[in-house]
């Protein structure tokens, strides 16, 4: 099959953003537009006493200034999914009338003639609240309560059992237990979040909206109690999302309610110290961890009990957070029992959510830890005990059938193979003859790895449109929205696969609500399996009703035409596009998609034992993506999320005072990789074949680079520094942690 050129595929994807005419949020200019900014709370627990509006309405430039109290009624922002039951009275108002309980809550909304009016305007907003306590710890059973109800502050718990635990770690040869602590942080897209909305008479249209563009018209029309069909969400360029934009959030309806109230279309985008308060942070668990094994290197059990830090409120996400950490915890080898239970709890801190690889970073850096300690305990490579430990490719598929919890289900994959095809295309011995050789001359280095199974394809449903028009030109529409991860580029790879050829005259409308009424949304690596799927049902769709037309104008049998890019022919007679016009068709793909792909990373570092710094030398990934529609593009996912988590491993932390108060509100405080200190990344794709359940056979990629990172790291420092215990249990991997690593190996 022929595909469609990749200097066409660029030109169209690529080509806006490189030349600079992308079009952002901050780049829609409505005429008559008004600017607005929140005004926030500065304590993170209190009684809201009074919002005196007074001096700051009277500055130049204001055109109003809103507050809670001018809503007879403040909305709640709803839960999407994995709704629980202790989320009933926890969801976050989206403005503060009476107690705030974060740092960044919304308390007032200033519109002005322009943002730097609006900004000063906001500064004479003059919020007395009386503090109270605040918790910032999720695992004190003292906290103070962030609610007068009489509950805990848990929003959710759960829990999975596999196997009588009990037994197996009766029968270990040896048991290892410590807690792990994984820091708050986020995803921290280089466009800070940012809204506009237009009122047209009664339809409001918004640009901003990335993630779920479906249920964010729903809850924005619930808010304003309009018909959704009365909301239009629009495509905008997007500076990256990594989970965290693209929720529903409290400016969702504080924007076009204040342009509905003064009448005139509203923009508002957030400056970064404003999003490092406001935005879903995410992470921020606490893992204890047991890990029972025989003398052999046999896994025989795991026991973890895992607390998140929710922040203030549940977010639309609920509690899929906790749920995703006991699926990602068994990772790709075989036990004979194990007990995870999870336990979601607020603080006064910004409410938590989603971020690229959620739970399985976490999960994956745990028990790769463990295990590795557990290999040089035992005296057996760390290679050859995970290799003893593989779920093997004749079990496949395999099933983890739980007594307690929802079954872990694994599709296909051969994770031995994977190993070893990883191991060969970057000569692993070749690598560790270079680390031995160096040790030998004196320098502190080490090489470690991670093995990790990474979900995608979430959801049940999607669908598009496809419509070829009288004048011979196709028209393909999804509400999925084009977020950094070439979205069009696979739609456009995946009709040229099933029509045979590159279709002229193809348009694709992303991202808009307008462009189609049905689909899902952006999230959990699903595109590739599920729109691309939904693609390849309209194309063949349209394309048998095209033939049938053709055959009955030309006279011949379907058999025996030919799909060109202009058109369907046999031999020498030809019809155009626009003589089998006008044609409209909706594809589909459903079903529970969900898919696991197998992934590992290898990283070689450096340590200067005197100052506790780490250097990431060497960085590798390797991910099964099934059958890779973008193979190109897969690699870019792959390499970007390997460096993002890099900086989640090393350097980025939401830190916290006593007095809930955030520590880090610049990139001054929150740290991220340059370029001076990430690695070249070296990637390894993986086709093993096709996966079931989806017609491409393909495995989501988005969010596999991030999962094995911070266990490979820390599993190449501990090699450094010679560790043979535990240690290098908390991130990030900050010096001070190393030191006391390194001190702990000499003792």
């Amino acid at each position: 099959m022929t595909s469609l050129p990749e200097t066409d595929i660029a030109a169209e994807e690529h080509g806006p953003l490189i030349r600079g005419s992308g079009g952002y949020v901050a780049d829609i200019d409505a005429p008559g537009r008004a600017h607005a900014r929140i005004v926030r709370s500065y304590v993170a627990h209190g009684q809201i006493v009074d919002v005196d509006t007074t001096e700051a309405a009277a500055a130049e430039g204001v055109i109003a200034v809103l507050t809670g109290a001018d809503l007879d009624e403040v909305p709640t922002i709803p839960v999407r999914i994995a709704q629980d039951p202790a989320m009933e009275g926890r969801r976050q108002p989206v403005i503060a009338r009476d107690r705030v309980r974060y740092v960044g809550e919304p308390v007032a909304i200033v519109i002005a003639e322009d943002a730097y009016l609006a900004e000063d305007a906001a500064e004479l907003v003059a919020v007395s609240i009386d503090p109270l306590p605040a918790s910032v710890d999720a695992n004190d059973e003292q906290a103070n309560r962030l609610w007068d109800d009489g509950r805990s502050n848990v929003l959710a718990t759960s829990s999975s059992l596999l196997g009588d635990v009990e037994a197996a770690f009766e029968a270990a040869d040896l048991v290892l237990e410590t807690t792990f602590k994984v820091q708050r942080h986020t995803g921290l897209p280089m466009e800070t979040r940012g809204l506009t909305a237009v009122w047209e008479g009664d339809v409001l249209h918004l640009w901003g909206p990335t993630k779920y563009i479906h249920f964010t018209r729903t809850a924005v029309a619930g808010f304003l109690g309009i018909d959704p069909e009365l909301v239009v969400c629009h495509h905008v360029d997007v500076g990256g999302m990594f989970g965290v934009r693209g929720e529903v959030y409290p400016e969702d309806f504080l924007v076009p309610w204040a342009a509905k109230h003064v009448g005139r279309p509203v923009s508002w985008v957030e400056d970064r110290s404003e999003h490092l308060v406001s935005i879903n942070h995410a992470r921020d668990q606490r893992h204890h961890y047991r890990l029972a094994i025989a003398a052999d290197g046999r896994l025989l059990a795991f026991d973890d009990a895992v607390t998140l830090d929710q922040g203030a409120y549940p977010r639309p996400i609920g509690a899929r957070v906790q749920q995703m950490s006991e699926k990602y915890l068994p990772g790709p080898y075989t036990w004979q029992a194990y007990r995870a239970a999870t336990t979601a709890v607020a603080t006064n801190k910004t409410p938590a959510g989603t971020m690229r690889g959620p739970s399985g970073f976490e999960a994956a850096y745990v028990r790769e830890r463990m295990i590795d300690v557990a290999a040089r305990q035992l005296d057996i490579d760390p290679v050859e005990l995970r290799r003893r430990n593989l779920i093997r490719p004749e079990a496949m598929p395999f099933t983890f059938e739980l007594s307690e919890g929802a079954d872990v289900h694994y599709d296909t994959g051969d994770f031995p193979a994977g190993v070893d095809h990883v191991l060969e295309q970057v000569d692993f011995a070749g690598i560790r003859d270079e680390v031995t050789r160096r040790r030998s001359a004196g320098e502190h280095v080490g090489v470690g790895l991670a093995l990790f199974l990474e979900s995608s394809g979430g959801g049940l449903e999607e669908s598009v449109e496809l419509a070829l028009g009288d004048d011979g030109s196709f028209v393909m529409g999804t509400s999925a929205a084009e977020i950094g991860q070439s979205l069009r580029t696979m739609m456009r790879k995946v009709v040229a696969r099933e029509a045979g050829v590159a279709l002229d005259g193809l348009r694709i409308d992303v991202g808009d609500t307008q462009a189609h009424a049905g689909g899902t949304g952006t999230y959990g690596s699903r595109t590739t399996i599920f729109v691309g799927s939904a693609v390849a049902d309209a194309t063949n769709r349209l394309l048998a009703e095209a033939c049938d037309r053709a055959a009955e104008q030309l006279g011949v049998d379907a058999d025996a035409l030919e799909i060109r890019a202009d058109g369907i022919g046999a031999g020498a007679d030809h019809r155009y596009w626009k003589d089998l016009a006008p044609i409209d068709v909706v594809g589909r793909h459903e079903g529970p998609s969900l898919t696991f792909g197998f992934g590992l990373h290898i990283a070689v570092v450096r340590v200067d034992a005197g100052l506790g710094a780490v250097e990431v030398e060497r960085l590798v990934v390797a991910y099964d993506t099934g059958v890779a529609i973008d193979i190109d593009n897969v690699r870019s996912q792959l390499v970007g999320a390997s460096i993002q988590a890099m900086g989640g491993a090393m350097f980025e932390e939401l830190a916290y005072g006593e007095d809930g108060q955030p520590q880090t509100t610049t990139f001054i405080d929150y740290l991220v990789p340059t370029s001076a200190e990430s690695p070249r990344v070296e990637c390894v794709v993986i086709e093993s074949g096709a996966a079931d359940g989806n017609p491409l056979g393909a495995k989501g990629a988005g969010e596999s680079g991030m999962i094995g990172v911070p266990g490979a790291i820390a599993n190449a420092v501990a090699d450094a520094i010679g560790s043979r215990e535990i240690c290098l249990t908390e991130l990030p991997l900050k010096p001070a942690r190393v030191l006391d690593a390194i001190d702990g190996t000499r003792a």
